[in-house]
Order: C-alpha cells, then sequence, then structure tokens
C-alpha cells in the first residue's frame, strides 16, 4: 500500500480556493507519495496545462494517481444521461493527460432531497423521483458505466465507483450495480467515512472489489457529521482481501488543513506500515 492525499484534503467547498500547483506543493512538503486531484481544482482541460501540471508533480516527485470526478447516471431522459457519459469520457482525457491510473465515477442520485446538507440530516436517503424505481435507476447506472468502459480500457485506467450517497449509500444497492459489470479496468473506490449505518459489515461487502480507499479523518470535528472510524479494523478488512493499492487522504475536519492533514498522514501511514508487517 502507499499514502497519498486527495486535493480535497486542503480544500472542503468553501473559502478561498488555490490553484492545483499549491494543494500539489501542500501535498509534497506534507510528505505523501501521491496526490489525487478533484476536478474541482482543474483550472484548465487544455493539454498545456495538463502537461504543465504533471510536469510540476513530477518535479516534487509526487504520482497522481487518481482524479476524483462528480456525475449523476440516475437521470430518467436518455439525452441527460448521455450528457453525463459524455461528461465521465471528456474526464477521461484529463485523466490521460495527468498520468491519473483511476477515476472516481459517482452512481448519482435523484436529487428529491435538493440540499446536501438535508441529504446528510437524513443519514444520504432519499425517495426515487415519482414514477420510477431504484431498479430502473440501477440498469441507467449500469449501461453508462458499460458506455464509459471501452474509453477506459483503451488508456488503461480504471473508473472507480465510489460508495458516495445517491445509490450507493448502502453496500446491498451498490452491489447490484458492481456486479453486473465485468472488467478488470472496474471497480470500487471505498470510502471509509460514507456508509454511516451498518460501517464496517458494509465495508467488509464492498472491499473484495476495491481499486483504492478514501480513508476519512475527522480531526477537530467532521464538517457534516464525524465518524470514529476503527483504522485497526478496517486495515484488518482491507489485509482479509489482499488489498495493496493506494490510501488516499480525504481529511474532512475542522482543524486548520495545516494541523489535521498532519495528523492523518501521522495516523494512517501507521497502519499501513503495520499491515506491511503482518
Amino acid at each position: 500500500m502507499r499514502l497519498g492525499v486527495s486535493t480535497y484534503s486542503y480544500w472542503h467547498f468553501s473559502g478561498p480556493k488555490g490553484s492545483l500547483k499549491e494543494y500539489i506543493e501542500r501535498a509534497w512538503y506534507d510528505g505523501f507519495d501521491g496526490v489525487e486531484v478533484l476536478a474541482n481544482h482543474v483550472e484548465s482541460r487544455s493539454k498545456s496545462y495538463l502537461r504543465e501540471v504533471k510536469r510540476f508533480a513530477f518535479e516534487h516527485s509526487l504520482d497522481i494517481y487518481a482524479l476524483s470526478i462528480h456525475n449523476n447516471f440516475v437521470k430518467p431522459d436518455p439525452a441527460d444521461r448521455d450528457a453525463q457519459v459524455n461528461n465521465v469520457l471528456a474526464w477521461l482525457d484529463t485523466a490521460h493527460e495527468l498520468g491519473a491510473k483511476i477515476v472516481r465515477i459517482n452512481s448519482g442520485r435523484w436529487g428529491t432531497v435538493k440540499s446536501f446538507d438535508e441529504l446528510m440530516e437524513r443519514k444520504g436517503i432519499e425517495p426515487p423521483i415519482e414514477g420510477y424505481t431504484e431498479e430502473q435507476a440501477i440498469e441507467w447506472i449500469v449501461d453508462c458505466i458499460h458506455r464509459c468502459l471501452d474509453k477506459a480500457e483503451d488508456f488503461g485506467i480504471v473508473l472507480g465507483l465510489e460508495n458516495h450517497w445517491g445509490l450507493t449509500t448502502r453496500a446491498e444497492t451498490m452491489l447490484k450495480i458492481v456486479k453486473r459489470i465485468s472488467s478488470k479496468f472496474f471497480g470500487v473506490i471505498l470510502d471509509t467515512g460514507n456508509f454511516i449505518y451498518d460501517t464496517y459489515d458494509e465495508l467488509e461487502a464492498i472491499a473484495p472489489y476495491a481499486k483504492m480507499v478514501h480513508a476519512k479523518t475527522y480531526f477537530g470535528g467532521g464538517v457534516w457529521y464525524t465518524l470514529d472510524i476503527d483504522y485497526a479494523r478496517v486495515f484488518e478488512i482491507l489485509k482479509k482481501y489482499n488489498f495493496r493499492g493506494w490510501i488516499s487522504l480525504e481529511y474532512e475536519g475542522k482543524e486548520d488543513y495545516s494541523v489535521g492533514v498532519r495528523k492523518s498522514k501521522e495516523l494512517l501511514i501507521n497502519f499501513i506500515k503495520l499491515s506491511s508487517y503482518l
């Protein structure tokens, strides 16, 4: 396993936003092996900009191992789903230029709960759009992912479906999607903080399919909620399923980034070192 950091760890969708180079430099200063780029931090999709970012990361001895994007396949209108597929395909071009090996995708959600704050209060659960069913949404998601896979495979990039609310709020529903897709270039991004019902049972349910791990930490209390994650137990689960990939920190605490990210790194690196000897 190797330890990297998402640029999200340095900016939580509020306050002044720095440049992508700034976050890459912070990741180097904090001693990570690599960096996961949040799509919101990509300032241009031009090849010259992306190649400059890749060069900058290389000169800081950092691997850009992942790109985390936003998409929503839970759209009743086929034209809307087409647009979402095209969005993912365009981001695959970006990932290819950056040298990323995995792209985080979402299932998407119904949008019947308009506020994300309210969605968090409801623990991620929202009702379907009237007249539609969860099974229909699963079919839409599976179809859209299949339509993105040819390009992903051509680039040698893995599509990683994260347990990130919407249709992946519960492992049972997420697995109905995952088990319908058979490709070496598709798998799961296991987020340690996004199953808030039966956390460890649900993490174990998706762990056999994990290609990357988002490790959440909440020093100073969480932005939306706080989970007291038992990382000894999490790493036991990962070891059980022979996970060897990237552990990507997503620091989501209220403590200052400069302190919280460092504390998170020390917490996680100790478990990684321990796992390597077990």
